[in-house]
């Protein structure tokens, strides 16, 4: 979850890291990963809701960049 807040301020930051070729397989293995994680936790705690939280926010900003890549790239 520690690397969700870094993807966060590079995402807020504009990074170019976050959004080279490889920045951008890292995020969705990263998300993939959390997934995994969440179904792995069994118990019913405040640890399994914040991951599926955390990782339901990283799919939302990797749509949203997607939306704001295709909204730039479509502009004359």
């Amino acid at each position: 979850m520690l690397f969700y807040l870094v993807v966060t301020a590079f995402w807020v930051a504009n990074s170019q890291f976050l959004f080279s070729v490889w920045g951008l397989i890292i995020w969705l293995i990263s998300i993939l990963l959390g997934f995994i994680a969440y179904k792995q936790i069994k118990e019913k705690n405040i640890v399994r809701k914040l991951m599926l939280y955390s990782t339901s926010f990283m799919v939302f900003l990797l749509l949203l960049t997607g939306l704001i890549h295709f909204a730039v790239t479509s502009m004359p």
